[in-house]
């Protein structure tokens, strides 16, 4: 019988889980490929910066040995053939070879290398190369320090230069290496490719919207078909009963050998009880249905409370179907007591209460109904001697579908929508609604709803 709305619920079910699998993937990939182009882009930088030290360092030595007056013709390394020799386990180019021997040959003479000097250069050229000068540290130090840092061993030959970490090291002379390193590496990274880690942070932040949403759109198709299934079902329920009750009634009511009068006019008030009960079931489900998707339309009008709580109450006075010795008061702070409120839907509000109270009740039952208005705010209290609420139930009293663990369902009918009736439309009013109850004692409900005449 459930069979196509159970396989329409496990597709949906499906899709939802193949919709989460597929952006967190999606997600793992963004972030991977964020990974890489920051390991890419500091490899660059590091590459960039090396380049531009050695220019800075080859340019000192230049202008050393003019000053000097040694004369210099070495090719340009590009335009050199280089020929790497190995030597004991380490590649070294000839070229390296002599601009070493030159810097020890020039400072031999009385004219050493300027860290300060070599500093200047590396930032005129650095800026132009990748738009912004990076945070760094420079110094000279002598090989043993260097090779304590890169933790390798130094043996005889020269060393080529290197990238290890952070940190660039370039040889100047046979026993000194100059040593560059990016202070702020993150920063710096990300300020060379900003616009690459710009577009990243859009496209995750994207996605994690889009994740959101899904996910908001997952919980209210999941709460919207599970809304509907109760929805169905308790309509069914609803208006099965008072039909019913309405065709049995009908029945007798037909019959001709049923002259008695009085019964049949207490038979006809009762025909006429289901149909408002049915009437007020319908309306209730109609309203919150249409509350889950748009708010409350509230239609105010003036009314005196006094009256209004007086005919409502009458309706439940001299019930002779109601099987329990009911007494209803009621109670008002003047005689004349004005009130700017929806009459249609606060009088369903205090219907469902007093409903609420007959059912949940003993033989005997009492039911207060008072109204006064103070600070411009109209109090409405409901209480009665029933058989109250536990302090579990009362959490979540207020929420659709939501009955009393303790309750006796098999004899009393209701599926938990007419107090999240209750709260819907106590907050369409901009007011709100709580409940005192002690278990085997009774329950007072209190309505607080602003007097507004706009």
């Amino acid at each position: 019988m459930h069979k196509p709305l159970d396989n329409y619920m496990l597709t949906s079910k499906l899709m939802r889980i193949i919709s989460v699998v597929g952006i967190i993937l999606l997600l793992s990939l963004q972030y991977v490929w964020l990974k890489n182009s920051y390991q890419v882009a500091e490899i660059d930088l590091l590459e960039k910066s090396k380049k531009c030290l050695t220019e800075a360092v080859e340019e000192d030595l230049f202008e050393r040995c003019d000053k000097a007056k040694v004369k210099v013709s070495v090719a340009r390394e590009e335009n050199i053939d280089k020929r790497s020799i190995k030597e004991e386990d380490k590649e070294v180019s000839q070229f390296a070879e002599i601009y070493i021997g030159l810097q020890d040959v020039v400072e031999s003479i009385g004219f050493p290398y300027s860290v300060r000097r070599i500093d200047t250069l590396f930032q005129k050229k650095i800026v132009p190369c990748i738009g912004f000068l990076p945070k760094y540290s420079i110094r000279i130090i002598d090989d043993s320090i260097r090779y304590k840092a890169t933790s390798r061993k130094v043996s005889t030959g020269f060393a080529k230069d290197e990238i290890f970490g952070d940190a660039i090291f370039l040889k100047l002379g046979s026993k000194q290496s100059i040593e560059m390193v990016l202070t702020a590496p993150t920063a710096s990274v990300v300020n060379s490719a900003k616009y690459i880690f710009l577009v990243s942070i859009i496209l995750v932040l994207l996605i994690g919207v889009i994740l959101l949403f899904q996910l908001k759109s997952m919980i209210r198709d999941k709460n919207f078909s599970d809304y509907m299934k109760n929805y169905t079902r308790i309509l069914a329920h609803e208006t099965r009963t008072p039909i019913n009750d309405i065709y049995l009634l009908t029945t007798i009511l037909m019959s001709d050998d049923f002259a008695d009068k009085e019964k049949r006019d207490i038979y006809y008030n009762e025909c006429l009880n289901q149909c408002s009960k049915m009437l007020i079931g319908i309306d209730n489900i109609l309203l919150v249905a249409k509350s889950e998707k748009t708010n409350i339309q509230i239609f105010k009008s003036h009314i005196d409370l006094h009256t209004f709580i007086e005919k409502i109450a009458n309706k439940y006075r001299n019930n002779y179907f109601l099987r329990k010795n009911l007494n209803i008061e009621t109670h008002c702070d003047s005689e004349e007591c004005m009130a700017y409120i929806d009459p249609e839907l606060i009088e369903n509000v205090l219907l469902n209460l007093i409903e609420n109270a007959i059912k949940y009740s003993k033989e005997s039952l009492v039911i207060s109904i008072s109204c006064t208005i103070e600070n411009k705010h109209i109090i409405l209290q409901v209480k009665d001697n029933g058989v109250g609420i536990s302090s579990e139930d009362l959490k979540h009293v207020f929420q659709i579908f939501k009955r009393g663990k303790k309750c006796p369902r098999n004899n009393i009918k209701g599926f938990g929508i007419g107090l999240y009736y209750v709260y819907k439309v106590v907050k369409a009013h901009k007011g709100n609604v709580k409940v005192n109850s002690i278990e085997g004692v009774g329950s007072e409900f209190t309505i607080d709803i602003p007097n507004r005449f706009q």
